[in-house]
């Protein structure tokens, strides 16, 4: 959004060019407030589903003023409607409105207008409702003026969480996709204009001295990412080719004072056709290809992902990414809530690191996600979703963005396979395609791809606050590498502990290796089979989870496995076809069997001579055996065939 709260992320990701040390700002803390804000101003909006919009507007690109009328076309959703309710701001003054033709008076309260219906429509009805309006869009949101570094006027819209009311009258509802607009805009004939959709005409012959232009969408869109843009643009079209396909799709881009857009602006955008195809793979095709995607360049300090027609501020790779990513995680699938708000911005910047891990280098990957870290470390109970929505700090704070980029990444690394989570993630897209989706919705595909309950990951990290902390020591016995995690959760007052996946790095004079572990206990050795001489032990290398590494890492030379449980513990038939039997573990030792996920499946005692860990209705796979006794706790791997 057009604003200090989006261009927070803005700013972060120019900075990421250099290589310059900088400090983001600190994340909020966990809100004490229960506050929630309905995206629609009354109840009374959701009596209606919106199946059409059609704009008759006109802008120019020196101000904010805006005329015209809006006719909206919907459908009664209850069995029966005495009034028509919909928001526009109070700086807008209504002339006329028609309800079906008819022209009726509108009660105003505020943002809320309402026309009392004289016979009230029936559940099925289908009706029209015109608003005739005029006036000046003001503050932050809406409808914008700005002035380019250049001394050019642009106008256009940023109309995100709730500020789609300030330029045309609408029901802002995220569950309410407008099914699809037609956008008819007259500006001065020294100007171009851009919108969502396909442009199906300019013509600048029927009335002298301006230009009426029109675009036309025909996929469901959500309120805040309906857009216009007015200035003195240049436009260019290309296209992209889909790879395995004769399909062809049109990127139709304009630029405010191209006179000085360089070749290297022009190389970026360019690129973004390689990214589109590239991402159709992973995520399913580009979901609004049958139109375009668009690019306006306005100088503007703000992105907005306004549906197939994206504000841009910079030709900066990382930016024009994460605004792209927005196509599928924002666009195609929009949240339920503005709670939810991590399954927009949140994979929007994981798009962002993923660019520079995937078409820069490895380091380059690491070095952008430490960097979004960074800020969420900061807060101690950072939490992803947001608690207030009427608070549009916490709605687009770090947290929201970079804590949430590092769920999806966790998540990734979570998964029984790489090429599973990219299934899951279009598996996502294709169920709730051009619709909206919610954490547990998203939650719940996720578990289906993977086959294997997300109830703790999803708990500790999404519903839960902060991160885990980790103490590190290490010891070296022959061939046998101990490696001793003990764990502090940051914000034990709402998530005392985490079970989540880590990635060690054991390092010798000669070479290294990366190992992936499940950190289960708060405190826990794990054993490595590693025949070289260790030097050094790194937690975390690669920065795949959120965590916080507390003071050096050293080595302890009194450190033994049987530091943790002293009994020699037998498992025998492991990996095993079907149950496990376990030998040599003391009377009453507590037992649980869980998934790699932490999902509890079993939970016993130790037998006097040989303890059996039911198996043989597992799926195959590997399994942890949690033991807690005397000694303290430890953990075996299971293998199931």
């Amino acid at each position: 959004m057009y604003s200090i709260f989006r261009s927070v992320f803005i700013f972060i990701v120019l900075l990421l060019q250099s290589t310059i040390l900088f400090a983001t700002p600190d994340c909020p803390g966990k809100s004490k407030r229960k506050a929630s804000k309905a995206t629609v101003a009354s109840i009374a909006e959701e009596e209606y589903d919106i199946k059409y919009v059609d704009f008759r507007l006109k802008v120019t690109d020196t101000s904010t003023y805006i005329e015209g009328n809006v006719t909206t076309t919907a459908q009664v959703v209850v069995s029966v409607m005495s009034d028509y309710y919909f928001e526009l701001d109070t700086t807008m003054t209504i002339d006329s409105a028609f309800i079906n033709g008819a022209l009726l008076p509108v009660t105003s309260v505020g943002i809320l207008r309402s026309i009392n219906l004289s016979i009230p429509f029936v559940l099925g009805q289908t009706f029209s409702a015109r608003i005739v309006y005029h006036g000046i869009s003001v503050g932050d949101h809406g409808l914008l003026h700005d002035v380019t570094r250049y001394g050019s006027n642009v106008v256009f819209t940023a109309c995100e969480p709730y500020y789609a009311k300030n330029w045309w009258p609408c029901k802002q509802s995220l569950n309410d996709k407008v099914d699809s607009i037609d956008m008819f805009v007259t500006t001065p004939n020294n100007t171009g204009m851009c919108s969502n959709g396909l442009q199906v005409l300019v013509d600048s012959v029927s009335l002298p001295g301006y230009k009426l232009h029109h675009w036309k969408s025909r996929y469901p869109i959500d309120y805040y990412l309906i857009s216009i843009a007015v200035g003195r643009f240049s436009d260019y079209k290309r296209y992209v080719h889909f790879t395995g396909s004769a399909d062809s799709m049109l990127i139709h881009n304009f630029f405010i004072d191209s006179s000085w857009f360089s070749p290297l602006d022009q190389t970026n955008f360019d690129s973004m056709a390689v990214f589109i195809n590239d991402f159709s793979k992973l995520f399913t095709r580009y979901p609004f290809w049958k139109e375009k995607y668009g690019m306006c360049y306005v100088d503007a300090f703000g992105g907005m992902e306004n549906q197939t027609m994206t504000i841009i501020p910079s030709s900066y790779v990382g930016v024009l990414v994460h605004e792209l990513g927005h196509h599928w995680f924002g666009d195609n699938v929009t949240m339920k809530t503005w709670s939810d708000m991590w399954l927009s911005e949140g994979f929007a910047t994981w798009f962002t690191q993923f660019y520079f891990s995937e078409y820069w280098t490895a380091m380059e990957g690491r070095a952008t996600r430490t960097r979004y870290y960074s800020a969420v470390l900061r807060d101690p109970c950072c939490q992803v979703l947001v608690a207030d929505t009427t608070n549009e700090m916490e709605i687009f704070s770090n947290n929201v963005y970079c804590k949430g980029a590092g769920i999806v990444n966790m998540l990734r690394y979570a998964a029984p396979s790489d090429s599973l989570f990219f299934k899951a993630m279009a598996d996502y897209q294709t169920i709730y395609a051009h619709s909206t989706a919610g954490t547990a919705d998203f939650k719940a595909v996720v578990e289906a791809r993977y086959g294997i309950s997300l109830d703790t990951f999803f708990n500790q990290w999404v519903y839960g606050s902060g991160f885990p902390q980790y103490t590190v020591t290490w010891n070296q016995v022959g061939t046998t590498v101990f490696v001793k995690l003990i764990q502090q959760a940051s914000c034990p007052s709402v998530t005392p502990h985490y079970s989540t996946y880590l990635q060690l790095q054991l390092k010798s004079a000669t070479t290294d290796t990366f190992i992936k572990v499940y950190s289960s206990l708060d405190t826990q050795i794990f054993a490595i089979d590693w025949s070289q001489a260790v030097t050094r032990v790194y937690l975390n290398p690669d920065v795949w989870t959120v965590c916080k590494q507390l003071g050096p890492i050293k080595k302890d030379a009194s450190l033994l496995e049987k530091s943790t449980f002293s009994t020699d513990v037998l498992v025998r038939s492991n990996p095993t076809k079907n149950d496990w039997q376990i030998e040599d573990l003391r009377d009453n030792t507590q037992l649980t069997l869980t998934d790699m996920a932490g999902r509890e499946l079993w939970h016993g005692k130790s037998a006097r001579h040989v303890t059996t860990i039911p198996g043989d209705k597992l799926p195959a796979g590997n399994y942890l055996l949690q033991l807690t006794g005397p000694e303290g706790k430890a953990q075996i791997k299971l293998t199931h065939l």
